[in-house]
């Protein structure tokens, strides 16, 4: 359903408004934000949002994998360090 109403919005600033009142009011895991995340059109909604949605995720250990959904690694690279100190990619 989150989808549905997220692709139904045409502008990313409304877009993460809705997203973060689902991540807070849901029970989302990794593979979930991931979806939501791919229906920003901007690495930089992205980032905001799966910054935001790292303290509500059920399974955070799992974070590394929303690599796929960034067009641009250093755009994941600056989530990941955010979300997680320390960060460093092999």
């Amino acid at each position: 359903m989150t989808l549905n109403v997220l692709e139904n919005q045409s502008f990313d600033d409304k877009k993460l408004e809705i997203a973060n009142l689902c991540v807070v009011l849901g029970h989302f895991c990794t593979e979930d934000l991931a979806r939501i995340a791919q229906k920003f059109s901007f690495d930089d909604n992205r980032k905001k949002f799966l910054i935001f949605a790292y303290s509500y995720c059920q399974d955070p250990q799992n974070y590394y994998y929303l690599r796929e959904v960034f067009d641009f690694d250093s755009n994941f690279d600056d989530m990941m360090k955010t979300v997680m100190p320390g960060f460093h990619r092999k």
